[in-house]
């Protein structure tokens, strides 16, 4: 018997950059305003923190609270022991709990996964099952910051060393169309790039380069040149910077989400995978 059809999903990559991802917050406001249904999210680093809020049912408006109010203490502490990275992510997981519940990521109300680098098989683990908490915690562990995160057998850290903007990753979860968001400057990436290259054997690096290569429907980049990374100084002005970014890109995002709703697919089910 062939499956019922149904119309294509519309998905988001986020993209990481430390407190930039603060313009994520903007995005998903005004894409809610616009009545913009996402229904598949990835993310990488702080764009894997904001997307699994947004995946587990916070509005864009919430979001925005949210990083407003936050400092490093919602995020990190001093570690007494400072051998794996100089801080403590325990106080991240109190506070997506204490905004969300402890979530199981296949519980959420929107498809959603988490890109992260196992530093053991050096290759990209996107997670798409199990606790969002321990999830955004590998996510966005910059080495050397934070303390790399063991989930089984692996030991992961920020995804950004995989691919800062996974769309392909959106596309596996099951989106047909993909808006993302890009919020880093290019620096950040050169840099990635070429630590990965010291990390990644030669034979490997073509793989992760056609990973990179995947490209989205619509491609939305705030304006953070100049905007602080890594203090919470700029948050404001980032989240405008988001807000203004997408509404500029409004009528190609409508133009999507009709082509969404017009175009009919066989149902086809995917499984959970979670090493790209």
């Amino acid at each position: 018997m062939n499956a019922a059809p149904r119309t294509a999903r519309l998905g988001l990559a986020l993209g990481g950059g430390a407190a930039l991802g603060a313009a994520h917050a903007g995005v998903l406001q005004v894409l809610d305003e616009a009545g913009v249904e996402c229904t598949v999210v990835a993310g990488t680093s702080a764009g894997a923190l904001i997307g699994g809020g947004y995946a587990a049912g916070l509005t864009g408006a919430q979001l925005t609270d949210l990083v407003l109010s936050a400092g490093w203490s919602t995020f990190a502490q001093w570690r007494l022991s400072p051998r794996w990275g100089l801080l403590d992510t325990s106080p991240l997981e109190r506070s997506i709990e204490q905004q969300v519940g402890a979530r199981r990521i296949e519980e959420l109300e929107r498809r959603f996964g988490a890109l992260a680098f196992d530093l053991r098989a050096r290759e990209p683990v996107l997670l798409a099952s199990g606790s969002l908490a321990t999830a955004l915690r590998a996510s966005s562990a910059v080495p050397g910051l934070f303390p790399p995160v063991r989930v089984d057998d692996r030991l992961l850290v920020d995804g950004a060393l995989a691919d800062n903007l996974p769309v392909w990753a959106a596309r596996q979860l099951g989106a047909d169309l993909v808006i993302a968001v890009s919020v880093d400057n290019g620096a950040a990436s050169r840099v990635t790039t070429r630590l990965l290259d010291t990390l990644i054997p030669a034979r490997d690096r073509q793989r992760r380069d056609l990973l990179r290569a995947a490209t989205p429907d619509v491609l939305i980049r705030p304006d953070t040149r100049g905007l602080s990374r890594w203090t919470a100084s700029d948050v404001p002005r980032l989240v405008e910077a988001g807000r203004i970014a997408v509404e500029s890109s409004l009528e190609d995002i409508y133009r999507l989400a009709r082509a969404a709703q017009s175009r009919p697919l066989p149902e086809v089910r995917r499984m959970d995978q979670t090493t790209a």
